[in-house]
């Protein structure tokens, strides 16, 4: 690419594609486009409005599909060199004192064994890195989407603002807006979306937390809301194999109760009782010496929006987020990113006057982008549901998640496939939702769980586990009919 930096230069004029978003979803694009064009016919723009990566704490954790597409597009040696970490699944924790449970990623047949873990800051600068090594692609910092030029209904190029104030028109046959949940991209074209604050997670790094797996995502639940802790990089300075550094997420109500210096105190109050020890002090230290404003992300739900128009596409969360407690999000950006670099590889001898992607590349994306995201995004809304625990309805059937995983090792794998996207067919989909659902009224009716409740207050559990399933099957069944609806169907006519 041009080395000559964004304050120096400015991009071209003319450019095959326009990538809005420099962060893991850009990135990955811009990689895959480039390794779809082997003899270096095409150009590629990728801008992004932060020099460096977002000052905000972002996705961390990538199942092993996603690893498998890092490994591919040559990004997975250079962010293990950088301190990465490969993770080895879940674990989950009913309470400080209940059952655990492991969720292994090599119980799952037929993919990679382990996922990554590595730091955001880290993660945007090493792709960034192995991305300015690429001709076709220039990469450009501190520059932002001003406007989306359109030539009829289609997408036909951006108006684009560098650091220094100058504007600069850009043409391209397609624009891709990689720019995240609040996506300029999406604002510009006139997409609508539902998009809604749904909480807030605080950030903490932790070195060498007390875990008894120290290389998964460990979830324990109990507290307001569930705790995340897992690794984000691996301190090699430090000798005997290097220290774990870990990330912990803390998952906050929208409305919050407290805020600036009272809400270590919060926190404190709120989390730290609920948590195992020794990892219970181990958190409640770092909260306790943080020093200035805690690291804090809004928690977004954002159901998927059209993903394509004339001439434009959206990735990764720009095309749809939900709560990271399955820590999906990030795989489904760079499932993205891959569907993109395969159809233009279709189109690799595409000839000069065409776009190298071109309708039929979109209705393509479209087809696959709508099958996918939104069995991600059912998953983590009942997961989060379940998990938070908040009603009887959701305790029962939290209740029964655990009755289930510890029926054999065969229900914890077809789980994990479906939590890690290595599964998305929309039969098994169904069978486990119904699975889940079944246990918990059974558990609820069975004497394991309820031989000290009354008849009264086993059947107000029941109830509340039936009236939480029946509340999701709408969800489900527009799940189902996203993955086996016919590609020739019309979606409306928002949509090529």
């Amino acid at each position: 690419m041009t080395t000559a930096t964004a304050a120096a230069t400015t991009p071209a004029n003319r450019y095959d594609v326009v990538i809005i978003g420099a962060g893991l979803a850009g990135c990955a694009a811009a990689q895959a486009l480039a390794h779809a064009d082997p003899e270096r016919r095409r150009k590629i723009l990728l801008i992004d409005r932060h020099p460096g990566s977002s000052p905000r704490f972002a996705g961390e954790f990538i199942h092993p599909r996603g690893a498998q597409i890092l490994a591919d597009l040559g990004f997975y040696a250079a962010l293990k060199a950088a301190g990465a970490v490969d993770v080895d699944g879940f674990t989950v924790l009913e309470r400080a004192d209940g059952r655990y449970v492991e969720l292994a990623y090599d119980e799952v047949p037929g993919q990679r064994s382990q996922g990554l873990a590595v730091h955001h800051k880290t993660l945007v600068r090493v792709m960034r890195q192995v991305v300015r090594e690429c001709p076709q692609v220039d990469l450009f910092e501190g520059w932002i989407i001003h406007e989306l030029l359109h030539r009829g209904e289609r997408v036909c190029g951006v108006v684009l603002t560098g650091p220094a104030g100058q504007q600069v028109t850009v043409h391209a046959d397609l624009v891709v807006g990689a720019d995240g949940k609040a996506s300029q991209v999406r604002k510009l074209a006139g997409i609508p979306d539902q998009r809604q604050t749904v909480g807030f997670t605080v950030g903490l790094e932790l070195r060498n937390a007390s875990l008894p797996a120290p290389t998964w995502g460990n979830i324990i639940l109990g507290a307001w809301g569930p705790v995340l802790v897992y690794p984000i990089s691996r301190d090699t300075t430090s000798g005997s194999g290097g220290d774990l550094i870990y990330r912990v997420t803390l998952d906050l109500p929208a409305n919050l109760p407290v805020k600036g210096a009272r809400l270590a105190e919060f926190l404190l109050e709120t989390f730290v009782p609920f948590l195992p020890h020794p990892l219970a002090d181990q958190i409640a230290d770092a909260i306790l010496h943080h020093k200035g404003p805690f690291e804090m992300a809004p928690t977004v739900n954002l159901p998927a929006p059209t993903a394509v128009r004339p001439g434009l596409a959206l990735i990764g969360d720009a095309g749809g987020c939900s709560h990271p407690i399955t820590a999906s999000g990030m795989t489904m950006g760079l499932r993205d990113a891959e569907c993109l670099g395969e159809e233009a590889r279709r189109r690799s001898d595409a000839p000069a006057h065409e776009a190298w992607l071109d309708d039929g590349s979109l209705r393509r994306y479209r087809a696959e982008h709508d099958r996918y995201v939104p069995t991600r995004q059912a998953l983590a809304d009942a997961i989060y549901e379940v998990f938070r625990g908040g009603n009887e309805g959701a305790r029962a059937i939290q209740r029964a998640l655990f009755d289930y995983w510890a029926s054999g090792r065969s229900a914890r794998a077809r789980s994990m496939a479906l939590l890690s996207c290595a599964e998305g067919r929309p039969g098994v989909f169904l069978s486990e939702y119904l699975k889940a659902a079944r246990y918990a009224i059974e558990s609820s009716l069975v004497a394991r769980h309820a031989a000290h409740l009354p008849t009264r207050d086993r059947l107000r559990q029941v109830s509340g586990a039936m009236q939480l399933a029946s509340n999701k099957l709408g969800l489900v069944a527009q799940v189902m009919w996203a993955q086996v609806r016919p590609t020739w169907l019309p979606h409306d006519r928002t949509f090529i």
